[in-house]
C-alpha cells in the first residue's frame, strides 16, 4: 500500500538541483546582498533553509546481538548511526532522538524493548524482526509473528534475515557456488539442510558445503536449493535476485523510503511556517524588502507545492492518501476532484492540525488545477 507523501521531484537533500532550491538560493542572495537587503532576516532564512536541506537522521537501535550492524549494512545507510545496545549493563540507555528509528528485534519483544520503544513516537519508528529464518518452519510464521508484535508495540514490524541481505548486497553467486548448489538440489536427501552441524558433516563434498555455509548461511543455501529444484537451469544472477527477495529486505526498504519521504515533506511545511513567521517579523522601511521577497516566494508555485506535500504527509490525514498513486494528479479533472475532496476535509470536525493539513492540500490542488487547465493564466 503506497501513500502519496513523496514528490515527482527529487526530495530535499544537499546539492539537489531543483527549481525550489534555485529559487531559495536567489531569495537568500537578495536578502543578503541584493537591493533592499535585510541581513538579519537573511541569516534566519538561511538557517531555516539549511534545516530543510539537511537529510533526515536515522538511528539503528536494539538489544545486544539482535543484529543492529547487520541491519545497518543490509540497508546500505551511509549516514545512519548505530546506537549502543539498549540493554547494556551499567550504561545509560541511548537517546533515540533521530528523525527515523529502526529498532531491531531478534525474538519476542522483551520488557527492555517495550520500555525503549514507548519513548519513541510510533509514527517515526520501524521495528525489524531480524533472524526471521529462526522463527517457525516457514516464512509465513515469521510474517505472522511480526504482525503480532506490531499489534502489541503499536509500530510497523518487518521480518528480515539481515545476514542474507548483506550477502546478496555485497556478494555474487560464483560458478563454484552454483555447481555445488545444483548438486545439493539434485540430492533427494534434504536432511543436510536441517542444521549447520549436519550440513558440514564429513563427506566427499564437505569442503564445498562448508564454503557454501560460510558464504550464504544455511537459510540462503536452503532457499537456493529450493529455487534450483524448481528450475535447475537458473543462472547465477537470477539466483542472487531470488536470495535477495528471500531475505525480506525489499519491504523494509520500501517502508523506510516512504517514511523518509514523509518526514522530508513535513520539513517542507516547517520551512513554510518559519518563512511566514519571518515575513511577519520583517519591518518594511529603510529600503528593506524582506517581507515582499518572502511573501513573493510563499505565493509561488514551488512554495504551494511544498505545502501540498506537507499537507498530504501529515500523520492525521496521511491515511486519506492511500489511493493516490502519486502526489501529482493525472490531469486537470483529477486535480479538481482532489481539491474538492480536501475541501470537504477542511470543513469536517477533524482536529485543527488535520484541517490545516487538508487546507494545504486543497490549496495546492487548486493551484495545480489552474496550471493544468489554464484557468490561472
Amino acid at each position: 500500500m503506497s501513500t502519496a507523501t513523496g514528490s515527482d521531484r527529487p526530495s530535499p537533500g544537499r546539492g539537489a538541483a531543483t527549481p525550489v532550491h534555485e529559487r531559495l538560493d536567489s531569495l537568500l542572495a537578495e536578502l543578503r546582498r541584493g537591493p533592499g537587503r535585510d541581513p538579519s532576516i537573511g541569516d534566519a532564512v538561511a538557517a531555516a533553509v539549511d534545516a530543510w536541506r539537511t537529510p533526515p537522521r536515522i538511528q539503528v537501535a536494539g538489544r545486544a546481538r539482535a543484529g543492529r550492524s547487520a541491519v545497518l549494512h543490509a540497508l546500505g545507510l551511509m549516514t545512519a548511526q548505530e546506537t549502543d545496545p539498549v540493554d547494556q549493563p551499567q550504561t545509560p540507555t541511548p537517546e533515540l532522538d533521530a528523525d527515523i528509528v529502526v529498532y531491531v528485534l531478534s525474538a519476542a519483544p522483551t520488557p527492555a524493548d517495550r520500555r525503549v520503544l514507548s519513548t519513541v513516537p510510533p509514527e517515526r519508528t520501524i521495528a525489524v524482526l531480524n533472524k526471521a529464518d529462526a522463527i517457525g518452519s516457514r516464512w509465513a510464521d515469521a510474517v505472522a509473528a511480526a504482525e503480532h508484535y506490531g499489534a502489541q508495540l503499536g509500530v510497523s514490524v518487518v521480518p528480515l534475515v539481515a545476514s542474507l541481505a548483506v550477502r546478496t548486497r555485497t556478494g555474487v553467486v560464483t560458478d563454484a557456488d552454483l555447481a555445488a548448489l545444483r548438486t545439493l538440489a539434485a540430492d533427494s536427501d534434504s536432511s543436510l539442510l536441517l542444521s549447520p552441524d549436519l550440513f558440514i558433516a564429513p563427506g566427499p563434498d564437505a569442503a564445498e558445503r562448508e564454503q557454501l555455509l560460510h558464504r550464504w548461511d544455511l537459510y540462503g543455501v536452503a532457499c537456493a536449493c529450493s529455487a534450483l529444484r524448481h528450475d535447475p537451469r537458473l543462472p547465477a544472477p537470477a539466483l542472487l535476485q531470488i536470495l535477495h527477495a528471500a531475505s525480506g529486505i525489499d519491504p523494509l526498504h520500501r517502508l523506510l523510503h516512504r517514511l523518509y519521504q514523509q518526514i522530508a515533506a513535513l520539513r517542507g511545511g516547517d520551512l513554510l511556517d518559519e518563512l511566514a513567521r519571518l515575513a511577519a517579523r520583517a519591518v518594511p522601511g529603510d529600503g528593506g524588502r524582506a517581507r515582499d521577497v518572502l511573501e513573493s516566494f510563499l505565493s509561488s508555485d514551488d512554495a504551494v507545492w511544498l505545502g501540498l506535500l506537507a499537507g498530504l504527509a501529515h500523520p492525521d490525514v496521511v491515511h486519506l492518501t492511500v489511493d493516490y498513486p502519486a502526489a501529482a494528479p493525472l490531469d486537470a479533472n483529477d486535480a479538481i476532484a482532489r481539491a474538492k475532496r480536501w475541501r470537504a476535509v477542511v470543513t469536517s470536525d477533524l482536529p485543527a492540525g488535520a484541517r490545516r493539513a487538508a487546507l494545504r492540500a486543497h490549496t495546492g490542488y487548486v493551484r495545480v488545477w489552474e496550471r493544468m487547465s489554464g484557468a490561472g493564466l
